[in-house]
């Protein structure tokens, strides 16, 4: 289950930085959603804890939390055992990485670099997941059931596009 994330949450700020210096307005810079570049970069991160306190005070089955950030979407595959986790659904993409993507930054580079619009993972058995995301709907969170994690040789499928 994918938490929305509420921004860049620090990671990849090097490369929004290294970027924006090539733009005349540099930080500047309207985005398509009417903020600069600089205010997107300076959203603060958002605290996963009352969502966590939630899901233990309901005794939800928790396998694994997980930030999202410090290595991207790939950061999913933490487990060294052997398992594929297969990502079918994403969340939307927030505005400051969808304008990455258009200064031509790969989408393999986004995935390895930015949290992609998800800010927190949680792993819960196929059974608990539907309760998962109303608790945490409830504690003010927005959760999405992005995929599964299958035995296989370990490794991040990545279906949506």
């Amino acid at each position: 289950i994918g938490v929305t994330s509420s921004g860049l949450h620090a990671n990849g700020i090097s490369l929004v930085i290294k970027r924006a210096l090539t733009l005349p307005e540099k930080l500047l810079t309207k985005l398509p959603n009417g903020n600069t570049l600089g205010e997107e970069a300076l959203i603060p991160t958002r605290s996963y804890v009352a969502l966590v306190e939630a899901l233990l005070e309901e005794e939800v089955d928790i396998h694994a939390l997980l930030p999202g950030t410090g290595g991207g979407v790939s950061k999913v595959a933490f487990d060294k055992r052997a398992f594929s986790y297969r990502i079918h659904t994403w969340v939307e993409v927030p505005a400051l990485f969808q304008f990455m993507r258009e200064l031509g930054v790969s989408l393999e580079s986004c995935l390895a670099v930015f949290n992609w619009g998800i800010g927190y993972y949680i792993f819960v058995p196929s059974s608990e997941v539907s309760r998962t995301i109303s608790i945490g709907q409830k504690a003010g969170y927005q959760l999405t059931d992005v995929g599964l994690v299958e035995k296989g040789e370990r490794k991040v499928i990545f279906e949506p596009e």
